[in-house]
């Protein structure tokens, strides 16, 4: 069960503005406007140890990380290792929304951590519609699954 959400300021709606690359739909984009355009998206706090993301489990939501650190962990049979440590600006869940809908790593809070969590149902009209944005996610995810 995710974690209640928080309202939508507007330094939060400018960080989803630019790291969804939605100039092109909006010339201003407020908190108010934010919560209108993804009303089942919305900022979340995750405490220290809580996971935003567990490996092998379905999802397409994306979050955008606003405040605090997560780390990133593959597991490997009985195995596991830190891939990546990830901080404010990063988008964690993209393989997961671009491949088949299942996370191929778990998301960890190091600290207390702020996300935007993006809801797949939400997300899916502004990827059909910003070939900008869905290239750059499509980059990342390449880049972080090594393909």
């Amino acid at each position: 069960m995710p974690p209640p959400r928080l309202p939508v300021d507007d330094v939060a709606a400018l960080a989803v503005y630019d790291s969804f690359k939605l100039d092109g739909f909006f010339p201003e984009f407020s908190g108010e406007l934010c919560m209108k355009v993804f009303p089942r998206s919305g900022l979340n706090e995750f405490a220290e140890g809580e996971r935003l993301l567990e490996q092998g489990e379905g999802g397409r939501d994306l979050f955008l990380l606003l405040g605090g650190r997560v780390a990133i962990i593959q597991s490997f049979g009985s195995a596991a290792a830190e891939v990546a440590s990830l901080g404010p600006g990063a988008v964690v869940g993209e393989v997961a929304l671009l491949r088949d809908g299942v996370r191929t790593a778990s998301a960890v809070a190091m600290e207390l951590t702020r996300a935007f969590r993006l809801v797949y149902e939400d997300v899916g009209y502004v990827l059909k519609n910003n070939p900008a944005l869905a290239a750059h996610l499509e980059a990342l995810a390449r880049q972080r699954t090594g393909a």
